[in-house]
């Protein structure tokens, strides 16, 4: 799943229905951040609570494509790097 440039509190709808439905159709979600060069808190959680999903659900989220400042920022949300 490509990643929009911004995810923000402006479409986390539309990418929130979107992961959703990655995990529930898919046992391998991967999660591409090389078009991405922000995500705000809203994101953030949200990526978060589907890696917690997935786990509970014996499925796997992998990230791809992250700069290295959006590896930090993503560290510091709680979300492990695979």
């Amino acid at each position: 799943m490509i990643l929009d440039k911004e995810v923000n509190v402006k479409n986390i709808i539309k990418f929130y229905n979107a992961l959703k439905d990655e995990i529930e159709n898919k046992n391998q979600i991967v999660l591409d951040f090389s078009n991405s060069t922000r995500i705000d808190s809203s994101a953030a959680q949200v990526i978060f609570a589907a890696a917690r999903k997935a786990k509970e659900m014996n499925k796997t989220i992998s990230y791809i494509g992250a700069s290295p400042g959006m590896q930090l920022l993503l560290k510091l949300s709680g979300i492990k790097m695979q």
